[in-house]
């Protein structure tokens, strides 16, 4: 990113970069880096239009993505928005940044609003790119903080400063300090100043889109992978009490969607569950129980309407058996009691906060866990699929499977 090429000039640098890495020498004192961990890479329209074949493998090759999204206000990168649908559809987590091509505090913030503004929600965090002195009005410091205080406004997500390590003291050294990481680009040495994600080199070849490309270096010392990926951490990040170890979920399938995804609780605790989940909404799905027997009106459910989901269209409140809710099924202009289904998030939504610790399953039936598991409070991205057995739905997350279950989490707006 320390510079916008023209296009064929780009290419002759990567032919020259291959050519030396064959040769077996540097290229400018420069060694073509093979990281042995994923790649970190940034990505722009100069590696083209990427495709569905080459996003899949990509997956396997990084860790995450920060893709280009303007060049300033008054251009927008031509492949951001194919490229970041890519992600979204693949579960490569990424973020997206604005190349600085403001004049002044005016307008950094103009630009930060186009930025946001044409920017895809699924972007884990925002960079600024501030690699260029083009402030004709006021100072540097306070073009890059106006910047900042307007993406703020509009974004509680991760802020990050990039910029080479001599033009980030020089021109923001004050202003940079008020972002969430710094992103710092030094192709000779390791950077001398505070800095998160490292830019060690401008050719590190991805063999998904055989191209040659920046790649960086987080510094897990600093953030974990997770902190840029899906603001959650993995299980050996996280220390586990009495409290919260007996709330994991199940690690067994099961064909009752009630108890295939529902989190397990130590005899003490189940003892002191007396009622069904009562706090489902409008709008949400269910599924409706094999076990399910009757109405709220006292007519059987049919045999042949069980084990389906639903779409709830009215909720009351009532008090029977373990139930403190009716449910309204529009589909079939019925009432049930809130005991006989489990509540499913299922379509697309921004993220889901977590109210307990659920363990992570690498297969949607939730029988093989994982080493890691989210915890009450963590927000999760990911795509819903539905369970093998056809029963219940999975949140399908960067690190695995976890339920999809309302009862365990709420959806972000």
């Amino acid at each position: 990113m320390l510079k916008q090429h023209h296009q064929w000039t780009h290419r002759l640098a990567q032919t020259a970069a291959l050519v030396s890495a064959v040769a077996g020498f540097a290229w400018a004192n420069q060694t073509v880096a093979h990281a042995s961990t994923p790649a970190i890479p940034d990505i722009s329209e100069w590696q083209g239009r990427l495709s569905a074949s080459q996003v899949a493998n990509l997956k396997n090759q990084v860790s995450f993505v920060i893709n280009r999204r303007q060049y300033g206000s008054g251009y927008q990168d031509k492949y951001a928005t194919n490229n970041t649908s890519l992600y979204v559809k693949y579960g490569i987590p990424f973020g997206e940044y604005d190349y600085a091509r403001f004049t002044s505090a005016a307008s950094a913030k103009r630009e930060a609003q186009d930025f946001y503004d044409r920017s895809n929600k699924n972007a884990q965090f925002y960079v600024l790119d501030f690699e260029e002195d083009d402030v004709t009005s006021g100072s540097t410091n306070a073009a890059v903080k106006a910047w900042y205080n307007e993406m703020r406004s509009l974004t509680g997500k991760h802020l990050v400063f990039y910029s080479y390590q001599s033009f980030a003291t020089s021109y923001a050294n004050s202003a940079r300090q008020s972002f969430d990481a710094q992103w710092i680009a030094n192709y000779s040495y390791t950077p001398t100043i505070s800095f998160a994600l490292w830019q060690y080199t401008d050719s590190h070849y991805l063999s998904a889109l055989n191209e040659y490309t920046d790649n960086s270096k987080a510094m897990t010392n600093v953030h974990p992978v997770s902190w840029w990926t899906d603001s959650v951490s993995l299980a050996l990040t996280h220390t586990g009490t009495a409290s919260d170890a007996s709330v994991a979920s199940t690690s067994s399938s099961s064909a009752s969607a009630s108890s295939s995804s529902a989190p397990t609780t130590t005899t003490s605790q189940s003892a002191a569950i007396s009622t069904a989940y009562s706090q489902f909404k409008v709008g949400q799905h269910v599924y409706l129980h094999k076990g399910a027997s009757t109405y709220t009106d006292g007519t059987r459910i049919p045999r042949s309407v069980r084990q389906r989901f639903y779409r709830i269209s009215r909720v009351k409140t009532v008090n029977h058996g373990s139930s403190q809710q009716a449910l309204y099924l529009g589909a079939l202009g019925k009432w049930i009691y809130a005991q006989d289904g489990t509540g499913y998030w299922i379509g697309n939504h921004a993220g889901y906060r977590l109210n307990h610790r659920l363990n992570v399953y690498s297969n949607a039936s939730l029988t093989h866990k994982t080493r890691s598991y989210y915890v009450a409070g963590d927000t999760v991205h990911g795509k819903i699929v539905k369970a093998p057995n056809g029963h219940a739905y999975r949140i399908k997350t960067y690190y695995g499977y976890v339920t999809a279950n309302t009862k365990y989490a709420t959806v972000v707006k």
